[in-house]
């Protein structure tokens, strides 16, 4: 039996089309038959930017998916969501929020961005900044040196000293060969003041004494000012 067509008479019988088939390869032409001026055209998907969904979201969306439980969220949900709050691409932020979340999939990424930023995570670090000479300066950079200060035994003694009048206080210990003469030493400076600790001169009384075979103390206290 040969091919069927429209007004095609085969053994002289007239043979009426397969609707369904014609309808299907010829759509346009049946469009144009029913007055359409134009054929239908098949909705072109909106653009979308990196991370989101085939369709547009609109902003009140967002907000509502930033404050489901991450858990019900599709991951493509998920994605959108991070985009929306910590920007596309990979970033310390965006990096710390996923993992978060995922250790806490009950929480929403709004509770745990929030915090974040309470905590100053999203903080870019600063760039340095390129020192050039003779490059002028609205205002002088915080200096981060700080001097190491150290309090020398000298200046812990002088200081009990003066907070506790006329009581003796420990300076220093000696031992060994050379502990009388180290201690005798020790005297002499604090009464001549060639510390600067003990200053002015003759304000502190000072005493060597051999507490134990070899070893030596020496107390000093304070007994005021020459006037």
């Amino acid at each position: 039996m040969g091919e069927r067509g429209v007004g095609v008479l085969m053994a002289g019988e007239p043979v009426w089309p397969d609707w369904g088939e014609f309808i299907t390869q010829d759509r346009e032409h049946i469009n144009q038959l029913r007055g359409m001026s134009q054929p239908q055209q098949p909705t072109q998907p909106q653009p979308t930017r990196m991370g989101e969904s085939d369709m547009e979201i609109a902003e009140t969306e967002l907000r509502e998916m930033a404050r489901t439980p991450w858990h019900d969220l599709a991951a493509g949900q998920q994605r959108v969501v991070l985009a929306h709050l910590c920007g596309t691409g990979k970033s310390t932020a965006r990096t710390g929020l996923r993992d978060a979340l995922n250790m806490n999939p009950t929480r929403t990424a709004m509770e745990l961005w929030e915090i974040q930023q309470a905590a100053g995570a999203t903080v870019a670090p600063t760039m340095p900044v390129r020192w050039e000479p003779g490059m002028l300066v609205e205002k002088l950079p915080e200096d981060l040196h700080h001097a190491r200060v150290v309090i020398s035994d000298a200046q812990k003694t002088a200081r009990a000293a003066h907070e506790h009048p006329g009581l003796w206080v420990v300076y220093g210990v000696s031992d060994g060969e050379h502990a009388r003469r180290i201690a005798l030493e020790k005297v002499r400076r604090v009464v001549r003041a060639k510390t600067s600790a003990f200053a002015p001169a003759a304000s502190f009384e000072a005493q060597a004494r051999e507490v134990e075979p070899g070893r030596y103390v020496v107390f000093c206290r304070y007994v005021g000012a020459e006037q």
